[in-house]
């Protein structure tokens, strides 16, 4: 039995900063030594979810755009699901005007903002990619995008869910995946709906997946695994369906994951 360890990134394996601090690293070495799978889980795009995955020498298939994406990178997905054109123009027309950013993602290997702006001015540095500012591309957008991002000051955001959550009801999942930014997914796609997919390829039981997040989009995996982990900043929301908690990030937290899994196991992890 080798347990599936399902990991998000920002705010879990990495800091705020995106940062993968040498403590996190150990945790996951440890944890390849003792016979896990190990699995990136993010709301990010393939296109910089890649590095992190190389550097840590994993060999389990990335699930990305919040779980719509599964796969290796530099090859044909697993499974993935995308918004069509017309959905992705609705998402679209229903953003503009709202002072923040669009983001929209084509392909893999893609990541378009419809404008400059100060909140993401630092983002190609951040996140060591090219970030390209198409306009002309977003009126009117052409083709599926796997998810549309929108950036904007936080004290708007969840205001902003909620006028899409209410305008589209069931159409599409809306969900805040950082106090900055919210995201909008083909309806019944979470990082469940992935990571599931990955659990079955993998033939480990829903009970043997280890699941830990920090944030609201992330609370439908730490719910559905058998082992759901929050971070210690995580969401009250995300606290109560979580079976085990972490120290928070600024804490390291994820250095308590492979002893909690020891004890769990009864030393046979």
């Amino acid at each position: 039995m080798r347990p599936l360890v399902a990991l998000d990134l920002d705010g879990t394996l990495l800091t705020e900063a995106s940062v993968l601090t040498a403590g996190h690293e150990r945790a996951v070495r440890e944890l390849q030594r003792a016979g896990c799978h190990i699995a990136i889980v993010t709301g990010r795009p393939v296109l910089i979810t890649q590095a992190i995955w190389k550097r840590l020498g994993l060999t389990t298939p990335l699930v990305c755009f919040n779980g719509g994406w599964v796969g290796f990178p530099g090859q044909p997905a697993m499974a993935c699901l995308r918004l069509d054109e017309d959905d992705t123009r609705d998402i679209l027309a229903a953003l503009r005007d709202r002072g923040g950013v669009a983001c929209g993602y084509p392909d893999e290997k893609s990541w378009w903002m419809d404008r400059l702006a100060m909140e993401t001015a630092g983002w190609p540095a951040k996140y060591g990619t090219n970030i390209e500012i198409r306009p002309e591309d977003f009126t009117p957008w052409k083709g599926p995008s796997f998810k549309v991002m929108y950036v904007a000051d936080p004290q708007i955001t969840p205001g902003i869910v909620a006028d899409l959550r209410e305008q589209f009801r069931n159409r599409f999942h809306v969900v805040l995946s950082q106090p900055d930014r919210l995201e909008i997914l083909p309806k019944g796609i979470s990082k469940v709906w992935g990571l599931s997919k990955l659990a079955a390829m993998l033939g480990v039981e829903r009970a043997d997946v280890w699941s830990v997040g920090d944030a609201e989009n992330d609370l439908e995996m730490v719910a559905w695994a058998g082992h759901g982990c929050a971070m210690g900043h995580a969401p009250e929301k995300l606290l109560r369906v979580a079976r085990h908690i972490l120290p928070g990030i600024h804490a390291r937290g994820l250095c308590a994951l492979p002893l909690l899994m020891q004890r769990t196991y009864a030393g046979c992890v």
